[in-house]
């Protein structure tokens, strides 16, 4: 099954936006998402970013269901 993210910062920069990740089942954690995407994207093994879904900031345990609009978000700088 495949989730799409969607992706901003530094990230869309270098895959576009959005991209999808291949996960076994949904449900799966924010923390399993994040892995998971680590995994299959190795170039961003050290990079922190957070992860929302559905317009908010989840923890590493919340659940991502089917129909949730999920992205990742780099650090960013500016003013």
């Amino acid at each position: 099954m495949k989730k799409e993210v969607q992706l901003f910062g530094i990230l869309k920069e270098q895959y576009g936006s959005p991209v999808f990740i291949q996960v076994s089942t949904l449900p799966i954690s924010a923390k399993e998402l994040i892995a998971t995407f680590r995994n299959q994207f190795q170039e961003v093994q050290d990079l922190p970013f957070l992860i929302a879904k559905n317009h908010f900031m989840v923890q590493e345990a919340d659940l991502i269901e089917v129909h949730d609009h999920v992205a990742l978000l780099p650090p960013v700088s500016g003013g």
